[in-house]
């Protein structure tokens, strides 16, 4: 099974799931400036919420995907307050015609003061058994 891992960070606590998903993976993560250019079976995607929504960058980045190139996505997001990314991307990703899996992740992400120290230890475990279940059930 061919499997990517992607994401969107700015604050880099999206980043650090994303390395805990790709160590299950078994691949390198990477950001949303290394394009999808060979088919994939599954993506695991993610970026952060700031402010009210997901970052222009990652719609214009799903909005360039090609459909036949990848044929699932699972959803994974951080944020300080909102949990909606995940719920903002699947549309998304469901507009351009690729199956998003019904099991998606998010965990709090540190940003001032709010949830000091997230993602911890426990997040990225909690990442690792998200990415091992989807991984698992595509088999």
């Amino acid at each position: 099974m061919n499997i990517e891992v992607r994401y969107y960070s700015r604050g880099g606590n999206t980043k650090k799931v994303a390395d805990a998903i790709a160590e299950v993976a078994k691949v390198e993560s990477k950001d949303t400036n290394a394009p999808i250019e060979e088919p994939i079976d599954l993506l695991f995607f993610g970026t952060a919420v700031y402010a009210f929504g997901i970052d222009d960058h990652v719609k214009e980045f799903i909005s360039k995907l090609d459909s036949s190139k990848v044929k699932n996505v699972a959803l994974f997001s951080t944020s300080a307050m909102l949990k909606k990314g995940n719920n903002e991307m699947a549309e998304l990703f469901k507009a351009k015609d690729i199956n998003v899996i019904d099991k998606n992740y998010h965990c709090w992400g540190s940003f001032t003061a709010m949830h000091r120290g997230h993602p911890n230890k426990s997040d990225l475990d909690r990442a690792m058994d998200f990415s091992s279940s989807v991984i698992n059930k595509m088999k």
